[in-house]
């Protein structure tokens, strides 16, 4: 497995309006990815109603 370099990881929380949420998620992914970056593992909050409004994202890049 050596020469395939390591990863760096970052963490990033976004806070949602209930409305359109998913566009903001999307737009969110579209600019780290924009980056160079990869979504790797995610979480949500929800309200009372059950709609999300936090999202935390595990992204990795990888490092030379």
């Amino acid at each position: 497995m050596s020469g395939q370099g390591q990863w760096e990881y970052r963490f990033a929380s976004l806070v949602v309006d209930v409305g359109d949420w998913d566009m903001q998620v999307n737009d969110m992914l579209a600019a780290w990815g924009a980056q160079g970056w990869e979504p790797v593992n995610h979480t949500a909050l929800a309200d009372r109603e059950g709609f999300p409004v936090h999202f935390t994202f595990l992204f990795r890049h990888r490092v030379a």
